[in-house]
């Protein structure tokens, strides 16, 4: 467990805080490029707290800049994105991406009054399919954006196919990626034979952990001995500030993204790519849901109608607390645990309950929690060294360690899990790892 003022100290984002300094220092997943358009209406969004509006500019420059005009503190939102600048409604007052007042048409021609004015603009860039915003304190020379290999691989290797708002904070949701037993229970069918379309099965419950320090973070391994002496290992990682990798298959590579909203809400990305090869199917989320009671949809389901006058407007999903996560009694009874729709809204559901910022005091972690408590204290122990003394936290200044992948893999038992998937973990080779066996209960 934590005291709360770890919690605090782990969970609280907004300016000025230590986990809100740490998450300025690296560039955030904020949109996708298509959601703004070359002089096209500025978008509302919020990050780490912050309430701010995302555009682009004549020349397709990305700027996260503050939403009001520093003049009457009139909303941007009304204003005009136009002619390398976005201009407030109310008096025409006119910012650059820098945040520099380029035009001021209420003052004389004599006035240099435009060339005291700066307003908060943070710099945006593209890379992977995704718009990024760097918040942090080196505007005039950001680190690299994080070279993931997602981000590397031609458009058609590659699939943004799930986002939506986390109704919690961004730490709950992040621990339910790390946390590698959950997923034959929550994410679980009642029956062996039934279709895999109602969920996983495993037979064996539990695992042996292990969790190794990295650059970036962590790389961890569960182990589940089988009854044929070999051994089924999920292993992953997590790269700070908040990914997380669902263990691959041969056919893909999926990552979870958790981007603190504020205190209360996330936003989550899912994407998958493959190192050598296509995959099918839409480039983005689509808004499916199954055909069938107990069917389980890997993406998030439809999404609310446009919620005009708040950030992420497109963004909230219509599985969610409203609706109990569209539990349907007849599917939880018959074919899974929980009977929600969706895999990943099973995750909301169960992360939305423990409350906004859960009461870590009064949490009892065991030995399956391994890779939880490491990250936690990898986490806490960053955000202190940076307040302290400055230290640079994990990753920062190493975009190239970034480029890592999942695995889920039988392998003969005895065998170093690492030394067996190393190549295949941080891309020194294209090649799947070979399993050793069937596995069991599958």
């Amino acid at each position: 467990m934590l005291t709360q003022e770890e919690t605090d100290l782990l969970c609280r984002v907004g300016p000025g805080t230590p986990m809100g300094e740490l998450m300025r220092q690296y560039w955030l997943p904020a949109a996708y490029p298509w959601e703004l358009e070359v002089d096209g209406q500025p978008q509302r969004v919020r990050l780490l707290g912050e309430d701010l509006l995302a555009w682009r500019d004549s020349d397709g420059n990305v700027a996260f800049t503050q939403q009001r005009c520093p003049h009457r503190g009139a909303g941007f939102f009304f204003g005009r994105n136009e002619k390398g600048g976005l201009r407030c409604a109310y008096h025409g007052w006119k910012f650059n991406v820098n945040g520099d007042c380029i035009d001021m048409p209420n003052e004389p021609p004599t006035s240099n009054f435009k060339n005291k004015m700066h307003i908060t603009s943070y710099k945006g860039a593209d890379f992977g399919g995704v718009t990024w915003c760097y918040m942090g304190p080196n505007q005039e020379d950001p680190p690299g954006l994080p070279q993931f290999e997602w981000g590397l691989v031609p458009e058609e290797q590659r699939k943004h196919y799930r986002r939506f708002i986390y109704e919690c904070n961004w730490m709950q949701a992040l621990e339910g990626e790390l946390d590698s037993t959950h997923a034959p229970i929550l994410h679980g069918r009642l029956h062996l034979e039934d279709s895999p379309r109602y969920g996983g099965y495993t037979v064996e419950k539990f695992a042996d952990f292990f969790v190794e320090k990295q650059d970036y973070g962590l790389v961890y391994g569960a182990e589940r001995k089988q009854p044929d002496g070999n051994s089924y290992w999920r292993a992953s990682h997590f790269l700070f500030p908040f990914y997380g990798m669902f263990p691959a298959t041969a056919s893909r590579v999926p990552l979870s993204i958790y981007v603190p909203i504020d205190d209360y809400y996330t936003m989550h990305f899912g994407l998958e790519w493959h190192p050598t090869e296509a995959l099918p199917g839409e480039r983005y989320p689509t808004p499916d849901l199954p055909d069938e009671p107990g069917y389980l949809t890997p993406n998030q389901g439809p999404w609310k109608p446009e919620q005009k006058g708040t950030f992420y407007a497109n963004w909230w999903p219509e599985i969610s607390p409203e609706t109990d996560f569209h539990m349907d009694l007849w599917a939880k009874k018959h074919k899974n645990f929980t009977g929600i729709p969706s895999v990943r809204q099973q995750d909301a559901a169960v992360e939305w309950s423990m409350g906004a910022i859960m009461d870590r005091t009064k949490e009892h972690l065991g030995t399956a929690d391994a890779t939880i408590i490491r990250a936690r204290r990898q986490i806490i122990g960053a955000a202190r060294a940076l307040a302290e003394d400055g230290t640079i936290p994990p990753g920062v200044n190493e975009p190239e360690s970034y480029k890592v992948r999942s695995c889920a893999v039988v392998l003969p038992g005895g065998v170093n899990w690492m030394e067996a998937l190393g190549d295949w973990f941080f891309a020194r080779t294209t090649e799947y790892p070979e399993s050793a066996g069937s596995l069991t209960g599958q």
